[in-house]
């Protein structure tokens, strides 16, 4: 996943959906792994429009995608305000605040960070930024937390991740791994997550 993926967020929602409706004494444990699709992305990062435009060959199909954002959210009750994103960021500083929480708290911030992007514009590449969503999830010690994450806390984890899916042959995100048997590609919807469950 990217934190920067509208589709990984729809993908992580859709997941979360399915979950919910497995039988209530279903073990499963879910581990989330760092995906950049802009990996080598200034760290200042750039222009939201300017890049998006450029990727999809004109401000008309980037208006189109863009209301396909909402018209695709819709169905798992997420908003995308994209008209106030105004940075493409360089994802790897939010890539290591997910690393650094502990795993049985890892959807919250998730959850944070995705909500702070792509609706209210918040610049998540933005470390100051980082630190006040950190304190969503009880790090309560802004310079502290902007210390760990200046310093390469999970830095190595988030590499990790991105060498990971280039030795599955990952491209893009959203990606599912399910038992390491399973691979799901692109968004799928929560009842092709529970037939993927039911088939392992």
């Amino acid at each position: 996943m990217d934190t920067v993926c509208p589709w990984c967020r729809m993908g992580t929602s859709s997941l979360q959906t399915a979950l919910k409706q497995l039988p209530e004494d279903t073990e499963i444990t879910v581990r989330w792994h760092a995906f950049q699709l802009n990996p080598g992305m200034r760290p200042e990062g750039e222009e939201y429009r300017k890049v998006m435009i450029g990727r999809l060959g004109g401000a008309a199909q980037f208006e189109a995608r863009k209301r396909q954002y909402n018209e695709y959210g819709a169905h798992f009750c997420l908003e995308f305000n994209m008209d106030i994103v105004k940075f493409t960021p360089n994802s790897t500083l939010s890539h290591q605040l997910i690393v650094i929480t502990p795993e049985e708290l890892k959807e919250q911030p998730i959850e944070n960070i995705y909500t702070a992007y792509f609706e209210n514009g918040i610049n998540i590449g933005d470390v100051n930024e980082l630190a006040e969503l950190g304190k969503t999830i009880g790090i309560n010690n802004a310079a502290e937390l902007k210390f760990r994450l200046l310093n390469g806390e999970g830095l190595e984890e988030v590499k990790l991740g991105q060498r990971d899916a280039q030795n599955l042959g990952i491209r893009g995100v959203p990606y599912f791994v399910i038992n390491n048997e399973v691979h799901l590609s692109g968004l799928k919807s929560p009842h092709e997550f529970i037939q993927a469950f039911e088939n392992i």
